[in-house]
């Protein structure tokens, strides 16, 4: 199975969502279609996030805390050791990329343009939600499930 870490701003919008990229993102981590790494900082971030009004008005306390649940007992966290210094435009993005470095993952997905720009970091290629999901690996494990 594949591992890829997926970015805050990926992951806020998919578990409110239906539908779209992000919320295709979260169905194949749950069909276990790849491995979901993230770091207590990623965790952190979400929750942060969740709190902004725009988001608290779609995402209500209980589905934070049963979405924090989830990828508590069904994610795999790491610890960022390596520390990865001014190779995105922001430093949040800069601990972001040192969980995928952390993680030995071959794909950080964002959609985040700025962490897109840099294209590949050592092994890992840092790909927007659809662009993942059009990687070979998680594409035929996500056709298989289609029944059309």
């Amino acid at each position: 199975m594949i591992r890829a870490v997926v970015d805050v701003n990926v992951l806020v919008s998919g578990f409110p969502a239906r539908q779209g990229g992000p919320a295709e993102i979260l169905a194949a981590w749950t069909d276990q279609t790849f491995e979901l790494v993230i770091s207590e900082h990623i965790l952190r971030e979400m929750v942060d996030a969740w709190s902004k009004p725009y988001l608290r008005a779609r995402f209500g306390p209980d589905e934070v805390r049963a979405a924090v649940d989830r990828l508590r007992t069904k994610a795999t966290f790491v610890i960022p050791v390596d520390t990865v210094f001014s190779i995105a435009d922001d430093e949040e993005d800069d601990l972001v990329l040192a969980t995928a470095v952390a993680g030995e993952v071959p794909y950080l997905v964002t959609g985040d343009y700025g962490l897109q720009r840099i294209g590949r970091y050592g092994d890992i290629m840092i790909l927007s939600p659809r662009a993942f999901l059009d990687v070979p690996e998680v594409e035929a494990s996500w056709q298989d499930d289609d029944p059309g």
